[in-house]
């Protein structure tokens, strides 16, 4: 197991920090891995996932809440990988989690995040013709502009489905900013 992060000044100044390699450890240890489950931020942000036994990770029946490793700043967190599937935002995360505070009275379907295209990897943009994204969209959000596929982004939920099926793995979905 990789050792923690030393923090301290001595830490800083015989330490890793002053590589590049280093400074991408570091990156690695902090960044989050993916965007919170649905429902489950409020329990995230106050680190009670620390001393959990991860009820949400066995819950999901697609099979996507990962946590984060020993070694990361934000160890035993969990966090949604869309590399096999997206998010069907079916709650069954939150009825696992011991302390979820989630408001189940809003009928509004949850926002992770949005999707988001790269261009540069993206076939279609390349003059490839692919329509996997388009076929996959549970709310039909991909549309084609110029013959180059569009995400409209006022209504998109970030589920993440969209991620699995790009062949090209173009697709990403951005956390929201917090309001």
């Amino acid at each position: 197991m990789p050792k923690p992060i030393d923090r301290s000044r001595r830490g800083f100044f015989t330490g890793s920090l002053l590589t590049r390699e280093g400074k991408q450890k570091i990156e690695q240890q902090i960044k989050p891995r993916g965007i919170i489950p649905p429902g489950l931020s409020a329990a995230v942000e106050a680190g009670l996932c620390q001393h959990c036994a991860a009820e949400c990770v066995t819950a999901c029946p697609q099979h996507i809440i990962k946590q984060h490793p020993k070694d990361h700043a934000l160890s035993a967190q969990p966090w949604l990988d869309f590399e096999q599937a997206g998010c069907t935002f079916c709650g069954e995360c939150n009825i696992a989690c011991p302390h979820t505070f989630v408001d189940d009275s809003s009928p509004k379907l949850a926002q992770l995040g949005k999707a988001h295209i790269s261009e540069d990897q993206c076939y279609t943009w390349s003059g490839i013709v692919c329509m996997s994204c388009v076929s996959v969209c549970p709310l039909d959000l991909f549309k084609f502009e110029y013959g180059k596929p569009a995400i409209q982004l006022d209504a998109c939920t970030g589920c993440g489905s969209c991620v699995a099926i790009c062949p090209a793995s173009a697709i990403s979905v951005l956390a929201q900013p917090n309001p």
